[in-house]
């Protein structure tokens, strides 16, 4: 009968064990799932450095004129983790125009388009790190690309030799963002920066 007893005793501490262990399992999975969403927030905080001084810039290059109706430093400020599928509708961006005047002595003129003053941080060198340019609408894709190979200090080319005709606008969306891949852990994308300029130059025909 002791040996009952004893046997009881010592089944209900187990148990006891097993409940406080599983508990405290619990609490743990708990701080580092709310620490990695405090993680995912301080990141979509400080992924920009945003300038409202440059909203409604203009710049010139030979006879054409890019202009800004967005940000020219690159918005990001929704930046978090986006399907491809969905960039268009949840992805933040630039918009911009280049536009060669009906006036102009040059009845055609090429451009290029890059991204200048870039700065970044090592963990967002990714191909999870990815930009598109498309037309103004967001329908049609013209090119895209990643940060795996961006320099801090260096240009990054989006489009080269584009032509324009005299008295065209051509208009554009620059989107940033990173991509979500759910068989991925993509844990190292936190606490990164990056800021960008959109740029170009012009040679005229």
């Amino acid at each position: 009968m002791e040996n009952n007893v004893v046997e009881n005793n010592t089944e209900k501490k187990d148990n006891t064990k097993k409940r406080l262990i599983l508990a405290s399992l619990i609490i743990v999975m708990s701080i580092v799932i709310i620490g990695i969403s405090l993680s995912y927030a301080y990141f979509i905080n400080t992924i920009e450095e945003v300038n409202p001084d440059n909203q409604g810039t203009s710049i010139t290059s030979g006879e054409l004129t890019m202009n800004f109706t967005t940000d020219r430093l690159i918005n990001a400020t929704s930046a978090g983790l986006i399907n491809d599928a969905d960039v268009v509708t949840e992805g933040d961006y630039t918009q911009f125009s280049v536009s060669l005047p009906s006036n102009a002595d040059a009845s055609s003129a090429t451009y290029s388009l890059y991204l200048t003053e870039l700065n970044i941080t090592d963990n967002l060198k990714s191909t999870y790190v990815k930009w598109a340019l498309y037309d103004a609408s967001g329908t049609n894709e013209i090119t895209n690309g990643n940060f795996v190979s961006a320099t801090t200090g260096t240009n990054l080319s989006l489009q080269n030799n584009i032509t324009i005709n005299r008295g065209e606008t051509n208009s554009y969306r620059l989107y940033i963002w990173l991509s979500n891949d759910e068989n991925v852990n993509q844990i190292d994308l936190l606490n990164g920066s990056l800021s960008a300029k959109v740029g170009f130059r012009a040679t005229t025909n």
